[in-house]
C-alpha cells in the first residue's frame, strides 16, 4: 500500500468517537497514535514561528516538506501566532490552506498549536506592516522565539478576549472536518498561572464550540494542559524514562546533550507516537543548547547540533537518523543524490559526506547558516561541494538542464561535461541534451562557492516535462 494511503488509514482508524471531558485527569477521547513519526517545522530561513507566517514563502515550505517526507516524516507540529493573525488574517488564512495542500501532497498530516507559555515576549511593533525580524542572536539558543499571546495580551485578557476566540475559531472553522489536521494543539507548555489555566480552558471550549470532531490536547505531565485535553500529550527531554501510551502522544523530545533520533526511534517504537524538536536546523538557532543563552552565549559552532536533522541545502546531521527513521530497507531504496562537501574551493580538503534529496537551496550569509554545514567545518565563504547520482529520463527526446547559481558549477553526464556556469555573479546557465528514455544515467555536479549569499538550484525540462528542479532516482530501483 503506497505510503500516503497507509498514513491516511491508520489516521482515520485512530479516531473513535467518545465525550468530551475538559476537566477530568484521563480523557475520555481514544486514538491510537502510534502512527506519529513527526517533527516540528520551522522553515530554516525563519527566526521564529511568526516571522514564519507573516513572511510566508511557498517555495521553502514545499522544498523542505519534501525534505520531510523523503526521511520519513509522516506529521508536522506547525506554530501560530496571535499576533499575526492581527496583523492580516486573510493572508494567515490562506498561507495555511497553502501549507496544508502542499503538506498533503507529501503524505504528511499537520497539527497546529495556537498558544505558547516559552521564551520572548511579543513587540507590538510586529503588527506595523513594516517591521523587519530581528537576526538570530549568535551563538544563543532559540534566540527569537516568542510567546504567544504574551503577558501584555494576557493581563489585558478582557480586552482581548473575543479577538482571541476569532482568532482560533476562524482557524478552526476553515478545517474543522479537515482530513489533514491530525490534531489541534491549544496551548504549548502552559505554564500554571490562574492567567494561562483561563486561556486553557477558554481555548478548549473554543474548538468544541465549532463542532469539529479533530481533537485538542495541551502539553501535560509537569505542565498544566492535562485536564484541558482530549488526549493527553506531553514532552520527554529527560533520556529514556517515559513512554507513555498507544493513546497518548509525545509532541517534543529530542535534545542531544542526552537523546538521539535513532535513540528515540528505538525507545517509542511500538508503544507510542512521537514528534521530535525539529526538522531543519536553521537561522531559529537550536542547533545552540539550552545552555547557550543571553547571559553565555555559545562563541563557536557546534560539532553537535542540539535540536534538528536537515541542513537548509537537504543532507542529514547524520545519515543514522535518517536510516532510523525510515528503516534500513527504505533508506537504501531512498531517491537520493550522494553529496560531499570541502572546506576549500578547490575540493581537497574533505569536511563530510551525506546524502540530500535535491538540489536547491539559498543559504543566506549569517554566521553558520550560511555554511552548508557548520558542524563539520564546512566555512562561510570558499568552499565547494561535489553531488553524484543517478536520473532518469521519462521518454526519449531532447532535455534542457539548468543550473542556477551563485558562482561556479558543472553538470556532467556519464562523466562527460556538458554544462558549465563560470559567472562569478548569481546567474543561470542552461544547455540541451539528448537523451533516451526511461533509461538510468549518471549525473554529477560540482559547486564553488567563493562569497556572499551561497545558492544553488538544478532544474530540467523535456519531453512531457515542464521545468521543474531535477529529482534523483535510486539506480537499482525497478520501474
Amino acid at each position: 500500500m503506497p505510503g500516503a494511503i497507509l498514513a491516511a488509514v491508520l489516521f482515520l482508524s485512530a479516531f473513535v468517537n467518545a465525550a468530551e471531558s475538559a476537566t477530568n485527569s484521563e480523557p475520555a477521547y481514544k486514538a491510537d497514535w502510534r502512527w506519529v513519526k513527526g517533527a516540528v517545522f520551522v522553515p530554516t530561513k525563519d527566526v521564529n514561528e511568526a516571522q514564519q507566517w507573516d513572511q510566508y514563502d511557498p517555495v521553502i515550505n514545499d522544498r523542505e516538506l519534501h525534505y520531510a517526507s523523503v526521511y520519513g516524516i509522516n506529521c508536522v507540529r506547525v506554530y501560530l501566532h496571535y499576533y499575526v493573525y492581527l496583523k492580516n488574517k486573510k493572508a494567515l488564512l490562506n498561507n495555511i490552506e497553502d501549507f496544508l495542500k502542499r503538506a498533503d501532497k507529501y503524505g504528511i498530516k499537520t497539527e497546529f498549536v495556537f498558544f505558547d507559555d516559552c521564551w520572548n515576549q511579543p513587540d507590538e511593533s510586529m503588527l506595523s506592516p513594516n517591521y523587519q525580524y530581528p537576526a538570530p542572536l549568535p551563538g544563543v539558543h532559540n534566540s527569537r522565539w516568542l510567546v504567544s499571546p504574551g503577558e501584555e495580551v494576557r493581563g489585558h485578557y478582557a480586552d482581548h478576549k473575543a479577538r482571541l476566540k476569532a482568532y482560533v475559531q476562524d482557524i478552526v472553522n476553515a478545517h474543522k472536518a479537515d482530513p489533514r489536521i491530525a490534531f489541534w494543539e491549544s496551548y504549548n507548555e502552559p505554564n500554571k498561572s490562574d492567567q494561562t489555566r483561563q486561556l486553557l480552558a477558554d481555548a478548549q471550549a473554543w474548538i468544541h464550540e465549532t463542532g469539529t470532531q479533530i481533537p485538542v490536547t495541551a502539553t501535560g505531565r509537569e505542565f498544566a494542559g492535562d485536564p484541558y485535553s482530549d488526549f493527553l500529550s506531553w514532552h520527554e527531554y529527560g533520556g529514556y524514562a517515559y513512554t507513555g501510551t498507544p493513546e497518548s502522544l509525545c509532541t517534543e523530545c529530542m535534545n542531544r546533550s542526552g537523546q538521539t533520533v535513532p535513540g528515540v526511534v528505538q525507545h517509542f517504537r511500538g508503544k507510542t507516537g512521537f514528534i521530535v524538536w525539529e526538522l531543519g536546523i536553521g537561522r531559529d538557532n537550536c542547533r545552540f543548547s539550552w545552555d547557550n543563552n543571553r547571559e553565555h552565549p555559545r562563541k563557536d559552532e557546534p560539532t553537535m547540533p542540539f535540536h534538528g536533522i536537515v541542513y537548509p541545502d537537504g543532507h542529514p546531521w547524520s545519515i543514522d537518523d535518517v536510516k532510523a527513521l525510515l528503516g534500513e530497507e527504505r533508506f537504501a531504496q531512498a531517491p537520493l543524490f550522494t553529496v560531499e562537501y570541502y572546506k576549500d574551493a578547490s575540493f581537497s580538503e574533505l569536511a563530510k559526506k551525506s546524502v540530500t534529496p535535491i538540489i536547491d537551496f539559498d543559504l543566506g550569509d549569517d554566521a553558520g547558516t550560511g555554511s552548508p554545514d557548520a558542524s563539520a567545518g564546512v566555512p562561510n565563504n570558499n568552499f565547494s561541494v561535489r553531488w553524484t547520482g543517478t536520473i532518469r529520463p521519462p521518454a526519449d527526446g531532447k532535455y534542457t538542464f539548468y543550473i542556477d547559481g551563485d558562482n561556479q558549477a558543472k553538470v556532467f553526464l556519464k562523466s562527460e561535461l556538458v554544462l558549465e556556469k563560470t559567472a562569478s555573479e548569481h546567474k543561470q546557465a542552461s544547455k540541451k541534451i539528448n537523451l533516451a528514455g526511461r533509461q538510468p544515467v549518471e549525473i554529477k555536479i560540482e559547486y564553488i562557492h567563493l562569497a556572499g549569499d551561497a545558492s544553488l538550484h538544478l532544474s530540467w525540462a523535456g519531453p512531457g516535462l515542464s521545468k521543474q528542479i531535477l529529482l534523483p532516482v535510486n539506480a537499482g530501483k525497478s520501474d
